[in-house]
């Protein structure tokens, strides 16, 4: 049985950073690191190939410290049959508790190929062009002091530099962004790089969600509807009280612009001060008569909905709210003519003449 070697990588590790490895720095390091990469396949094919085959009893590796005390066992970290917790010193040998094959055997033969591959391809992969570090020198931002200017005075000239600089760098990088090659044509389609900038625009607006149009409508503040024929007097008196708080509140906005007052906020960042107007907008707070109004129309709309609710209709209640129609006549009556008699009325039933004539015969003798 072999021992696992310190140094190297778990199955499950190797598995999951095979993809991630980049190539960066010279020739040497580059071998290094395949040398190292390859020694670890090589390590963890034998751990499959040996370990797994482990049938003694006495040569296997007992621990109950269900990840505990050991790292968990991330290829397999439980037993398929029994469902005990496997750690990292147990490894790929049968599980301890019911002796079954922690990888079942058509998923062992699948790694064992996976990682033969990627022996193969590390072995095969020819050596790239090392790649030369950046001599480009970083541009220093060097600013002088005046005769007589104070140091908080070259020192926001300073700022202001270095944000000219990365203003800069950023407008440079949006540009290389932009430039989207297309194929087949030499000049980019300018209607592609306009839907691409509004995009962008559209997607910053929405990442700061900062309010950017405001409608003021001041007409429509103050033509509300106190004279509306569907009103009810408390809401008459009511849309009359906000009409009168509202100009209230535009005559007292209209003086403080006149006497020029303002609200400046000072904000201190990055060792340099700012100032900033501030508009502060000055509420009339609604009245007590105000307020009881809005609560009685409140109460009362709520009543009308629950009587509205609560109602049934009932065809004997409601006739008796009624009366029948007693209809006048306005000029001389017509007087009513009598039914005439019916004369010479015809039987439903017809008999011959002779036939009459005897019946009343017979009858008479």
């Amino acid at each position: 049985m072999s021992k696992s070697n310190p140094k190297s990588k778990t199955t499950s590790q190797l598995l999951k950073s095979k993809n991630e490895d980049t190539i960066i720095g010279s020739g040497p390091r580059l071998k290094k690191k395949n040398l190292a990469n390859i020694e670890e396949i090589e390590s963890i094919l034998h751990d499959l190939e040996t370990e797994a085959a482990v049938t003694n009893p006495k040569e296997r590796r007992y621990c109950n410290c269900m990840a505990r005390k050991h790292p968990l066992f991330e290829i397999a970290p439980n037993c398929l049959n029994c469902g005990k917790i496997i750690c990292t010193k147990e490894g790929l040998q049968p599980c301890s508790f019911c002796g079954a094959d922690i990888i079942p055997s058509k998923d062992k033969d699948e790694i064992i190929k996976l990682l033969a591959k990627e022996r193969e391809d590390l072995l095969l992969s020819p050596t790239p062009m090392t790649q030369s570090p950046s001599t480009k020198s970083k541009k220093k931002i060097v600013v002088k002091m005046n005769t007589g200017e104070k140091f908080w005075e070259a020192q926001d000239r300073a700022f202001k530099e270095a944000e000219k600089e990365l203003k800069k760098k950023e407008e440079a990088l949006k540009d290389e962004e932009f430039e989207v090659p297309v194929e087949g044509s030499s000049q980019t389609d300018a209607d592609l790089e306009n839907a691409q900038k509004r995009l962008e625009t559209l997607l910053n607006y929405q990442e700061t969600g900062a309010e950017r149009t405001k409608i003021i409508d001041n007409a429509a503040d103050f033509e509300l509807p106190t004279h509306t024929l569907w009103l009810t007097p408390e809401e008459r008196a009511l849309n009359l009280k906000k009409q009168q708080r509202l100009r209230q509140e535009a005559e007292k906005e209209k003086e403080r612009k006149l006497r020029g007052e303002r609200v400046v906020e000072m904000s201190i960042k990055d060792g340099k001060v700012t100032m900033v107007e501030k508009y502060v907008s000055k509420k009339e707070q609604a009245s007590e008569e105000e307020l009881r109004l809005q609560e009685s129309i409140k109460q009362k709309k709520a009543a009308e909905a629950n009587n509205g609710n609560n109602q049934i209709w009932d065809y004997e209640n409601d006739k008796l709210k009624w009366q029948k129609p007693v209809y006048f006549t306005t000029g001389s009556e017509v007087p009513v003519s009598s039914p005439e008699p019916l004369v010479n009325a015809k039987n439903r039933v017809q008999f011959a003449q002779e036939d009459a004539e005897d019946l009343i015969a017979t009858l008479i003798t």
